[in-house]
């Protein structure tokens, strides 16, 4: 291993020379906020004449071979999200220096990112894995118009980043970037093929400080020692497919659940939670050796945890409600156990109406249990070897339910006692859900909850006006303010903005908004009433309970179990 420092120009401008980033490095991750950063060191530095260097850490790579045409060939294995941040960055500058002609571009373009003799397809200096390269191409020959479906990458929004930061920029203040660019230095860490191992180099970075994930870590270790046909071969039929099963685009962002899924699947196949920080390691244990066999299994796993983290992959539409509810209710630790069930409903060891008894049946046990305020530590320790339980009975469903029943699952009367006074308006994601529950059961006309229009109501207001707080005495005023935010004083409405803290008679009686010409469940009671206190309140919360019960079904009798989600 020999170290130097060295500036950051001179390692793109090596002829014959290009940096491979090899399939089993994390993907490129930096955002905005990191370009942003740099391109404000960068610039600091090229307009203070006082600055002579600015330090980016250290980049480590391995030389491969040299190839009969004279290229050098190196696998980058720290320093890619600085090697291509800074390749955007040249990009972005070549782009900018060519729409005003100068001869600039042709520089930047030769020197920092191409090799323009090169006799290989592919001539960039820096060659990320397929998918990446074929986005980086793209945004090199400025044909964002084949970039549609890239639109949400972080190659792509950080490009865009700073070629819109550029437009801001004189050529003459351009030339600073340039000048900031020229004093970036690093520390170069050349290793030794044959003499360092990558593998521990790779694994101590992350102990002292590198921002690697347990998923990367478990990538690099499947992938590491392989040559690159197999690297290739084994990163395109199995960790491709599990890092996309893994993925959840959200918004503008791309979130990762590599590292949570293969902690959820040692969790099924072991019964016990391996802890966050150790899930490498436990990995290496329980796997060695991956085989394709192995890997196989993993990525047919990571398919059913796609359908749990991204319901509407499901294609069964009464599956899909259901996942999608347990989604809401937001307890991860379940989701070992429903790997397994929902791989034995694919394999056709459960068939589909128990599958859907247990999911309606969980429902019910988690959200009684919030309700009751039941605590939630005992979960991960029930869940983490339910599946192995539960997969040795001839029936999953009654195994499923005596195993829950015998852990807190709240009764009726418990839950009726918390519910009178539990502030339900404080996750209003949960709220939707249960009214969305109420609202669809044994109706014929279900609503759509996905339209925006649709949104919470408080029958008294948070905000009550002075002819609210007229209707009431002192000690009933308090009152109705201490139940406002709880599930008898909530609706729904399709116009929140048009209620507001009117009276409610202005409320019952508003045109195509108010309770009495509305079409949903929940306000048909309130179209009939005169007035609203704390006895139409207790009212509606009775006829409310007496549907809940009904759909959050508590089973009391084991020996009746397949009628209780039917």
């Amino acid at each position: 291993m020999k170290a130097s420092e060295r500036k950051i120009k001179d390692l793109f401008s090596e002829p014959n020379t290009f940096f491979s980033i090899p399939v089993y490095q994390r993907d490129y991750n930096w955002q905005e906020k990191q370009c942003k950063q740099l391109f404000k060191d960068i610039l600091t530095a090229g307009e203070n004449k006082e600055i002579s260097s600015h330090f980016i850490g250290s980049i480590v790579y391995i030389h491969e071979g040299v190839y009969e045409i004279g290229e050098k060939e190196f696998s980058v294995i720290d320093g890619q999200q600085r090697m291509i941040t800074i390749t955007l960055l040249f990009i972005a500058l070549y782009h900018k220096l060519k729409e005003n002609n100068s001869k600039e571009a042709d520089k930047i373009y030769e020197l920092y990112l191409i090799n323009k003799f090169s006799e290989k397809e592919v001539n960039l200096k820096l060659v990320p894995p397929e998918e990446n390269l074929n986005i980086l191409i793209k945004v090199l020959e400025n044909k964002f118009d084949e970039l549609e479906n890239y639109r949400d990458r972080n190659l792509v929004k950080n490009y865009s980043y700073f070629k819109k930061e550029l437009t801001k920029f004189s050529d003459s203040e351009i030339q600073n970037i340039i000048v900031g660019i020229d004093k970036l230095i690093y520390v170069n860490i050349a290793l030794e093929n044959g003499k360092d191992d990558p593998q521990r180099i790779f694994e101590s970075l992350n102990s002292t400080g590198l921002d690697l994930s347990q998923g990367d870590l478990i990538r690099n270790y499947i992938l590491m020692d392989l040559d690159r046909k197999e690297q290739n071969r084994i990163y395109k039929n199995f960790w491709i497919p599990i890092e996309n099963n893994c993925k959840i685009s959200d918004g503008n962002e791309v979130k990762n659940y590599v590292s949570d899924f293969i902690r959820d699947y040692l969790t099924l196949k072991r019964g016990e939670i391996p802890v966050k920080a150790k899930v490498f390691e436990e990995f290496k244990m329980f796997y060695d050796n991956p085989d394709d066999l192995k890997l196989e299994e993993l990525k047919n796993y990571s398919v059913k945890y796609s359908h749990i983290i991204k319901p509407y992959l499901e294609e069964d539409e009464d599956i899909r409600e259901e996942l999608k509810n347990l989604k809401t209710l937001d307890q991860v630790v379940i989701n070992p156990f429903l790997i397994g069930i929902l791989k034995d409903y694919k394999e056709d060891k459960l068939d589909r109406k128990d599958l859907l008894n247990i999911l309606k049946l969980l429902q019910s046990y988690i959200w009684r249990r919030f309700i009751t305020e039941k605590p939630s530590n005992l979960l991960s320790k029930l869940f983490q070897g339910m599946y192995l339980k539960i997969s040795k009975k001839e029936n999953y469903y009654t195994a499923t339910e005596e195993i829950l029943l015998a852990q807190e699952f709240p009764t009726n009367e418990e839950l009726k006692e918390s519910l009178k006074t539990k502030n339900v308006y404080k996750n209003k994601e949960r709220l939707k859900y249960v009214f969305r529950k109420i609202e669809n059961y044994n109706h014929n006309e279900l609503i759509d909850f996905d339209n925006d229009k649709i949104t919470i109501e408080h029958i008294f207001p948070q905000r009550p006006s002075k002819t609210w707080k007229e209707l009431y005495t002192d000690e009933e005023l308090e009152e109705m303010k201490a139940l406002k935010n709880t599930i008898s004083n909530l609706t729904l409405t399709g116009s929140n903005v048009k209620l507001g803290n009117k009276t409610f008679l202005y409320k019952r009686d508003q045109k195509i908004h108010g309770y009495r010409d509305s079409k949903l469940y929940l306000n048909s009671y309130l179209g009939k009433l005169e007035r609203w206190d704390l006895q139409t309140m207790k009212d509606r919360f009775e006829i409310l309970f007496n549907d809940i019960i009904k759909i959050w079904k508590r089973p009391e009798n084991t020996q009746k179990n397949l009628r209780y989600f039917e």
